[in-house]
């Protein structure tokens, strides 16, 4: 064949195309927390014994009351005993001397004894009855140190590994931590913040100080070391006394709440809190966006369907949008998915791209903004 036959051109690659659209983006700000103990304990002997008996699961949690550990109880009962056989006998003594002292009241007025007699009855009864008293405390003490043999969680929480073992002498002056334990629901989460951000917060920390604890809106995100968001948002609780000099930072500690026991003491986090509004800016999908050698790309499509590439700023993103800064009017149409390789004047066949949303991203309140009363 001579002359073959001219191929038609081929139709025009599709585009999937977006308005860039204005809409108020929330700013953020992370800083790295460490989760720390609502309550934290050491579980100390408060007498010396040996260690007869473990009751808890190390690492399990336990209510307020449970008993932790049982020291040999014997030595302790004896002693009781002994202090109440000596508290009878001063207590019966004080009675005798009661008697004889009301018996010697009658007596001296009807001047059957001398007043000397009477006396010395007077102060033999203030004596023992000051040893009956000194007897009765040392019952008290004695009834203490029984039950301090006897050690229980203080409060609700996670115990942590026991460092005495069965048979160990523990109280002996040593003040040995028998284990720790932490109260972990709610959990506080520390984390410094600049001096420069403490004072531009200064007067909503003061606000949220002043609101009763339960009355605090939610502030805080957590990001956890396996990239995971924490299910539960975090409340401001305080701020520390001082900027540490060393450092220039403040310490800031939030609450979140952790009924699943998943955050436990000593965990390193990402706290994620809004701290402004970008007002009125102008977002385009993530994916219509294309980073080149340190600048930034849009692709446009033009009213005869034709591509065209600008160069843009950035801001923030949000969520599966970004923030365009300069460079783009919002209403222009730029091209989220389609050729990869855009020829001056290309005409394309436009469909419309899903609009974004960010409903993924948590917004609680501006850390900067102030809560109402």
């Amino acid at each position: 064949m001579l002359f073959a036959p001219k191929l038609p051109p081929p139709p025009p690659p599709t585009v999937q195309v977006i308005k860039a659209a204005k809409m108020d983006v929330p700013i953020f700000k992370e800083w790295v927390g460490t989760t720390n103990g609502y309550q934290n304990a050491d579980i100390l002997a408060r007498v010396t014994g040996y260690l007869v008996r473990q009751d808890y699961v190390e690492g399990s949690f336990v209510k307020a009351g449970t008993v932790l550990f049982q020291i040999d109880p014997r030595p302790f009962e004896a002693t009781l005993e002994q202090a109440k056989a000596q508290y009878a006998q001063a207590y019966a003594q004080a009675q005798l001397a009661e008697i004889t002292l009301q018996r010697n009241t009658q007596l001296v007025k009807n001047n059957v004894i001398s007043q000397q007699q009477y006396d010395t009855s007077y102060q033999s009864a203030k004596a023992t009855i000051a040893m009956a008293s000194a007897a009765k405390a040392n019952v008290d003490s004695a009834q203490l140190n029984l039950q301090f043999c006897t050690l229980v969680a203080p409060f609700d929480g996670i115990v942590g590994i026991a460092q005495a073992q069965i048979g160990s002498l523990v109280g002996s002056g040593s003040n040995v931590v028998l284990t720790k334990m932490s109260q972990v629901d709610p959990i506080k989460v520390v984390f410094p913040i600049s001096e420069q951000e403490y004072l531009q917060a200064s007067a909503y920390i003061n606000a949220y100080s002043a609101l009763p604890k339960e009355r605090r809106p939610p502030l805080f995100q957590l990001l956890l070391a396996n990239g995971e968001v924490y299910p539960y948002k975090g409340k401001f609780d305080f701020a520390n006394r001082q900027v540490d000099p060393n450092t220039g930072t403040i310490q800031i500690t939030g609450l979140f709440p952790n009924p699943d026991h998943i955050l436990r003491p000593g965990q390193y986090a990402m706290v994620k809190a809004r701290v402004a509004d970008f007002k009125n800016a102008i977002v385009v999908p993530q994916a219509a966006v294309t980073q080149i050698q340190g600048t930034y790309q849009l692709t446009l499509l033009n009213s005869d369907n034709t591509l065209s590439t600008r160069t843009v700023e950035v801001g923030p993103t949000y969520g599966p949008l970004w923030v365009i800064t300069r460079g783009l009017q919002s209403g222009e149409t730029v091209v989220v998915s389609g050729p990869q390789k855009i020829e001056p004047s290309m005409k394309v066949v436009p469909t419309a791209y899903p609009t974004p949303t960010p409903s993924s991203v948590e917004t609680p309140r501006p850390f900067f903004t102030p809560p109402r009363h």
